[in-house]
């Protein structure tokens, strides 16, 4: 199931905010720290051995997956 961008769109900026790049890694670490649910957790996971050089494309990546909806 899709989870909500506003749901994970969070841990996606400060990872990259952090780090100038989004990795699975990161996000999921964020995630887990801030007790996400188990879909959103999902839904990061997604992102695999990839690594995204904004958030825009960490987004089109992950709702062309449809592990997020828009």
């Amino acid at each position: 199931m899709a989870v909500s961008w506003t749901e994970i769109a969070p841990f996606v900026q400060e990872a990259f905010d952090r780090v100038g790049r989004v990795e699975r890694a990161d996000v999921v670490d964020l995630a887990y720290d801030q007790n996400a649910s188990d879909d959103a957790v999902d839904a990061l996971d997604v992102i695999g051995s990839r690594v995204f050089n904004s958030v825009d494309a960490a987004r089109d990546f992950l709702v062309s997956q449809k592990a997020v909806s828009e």
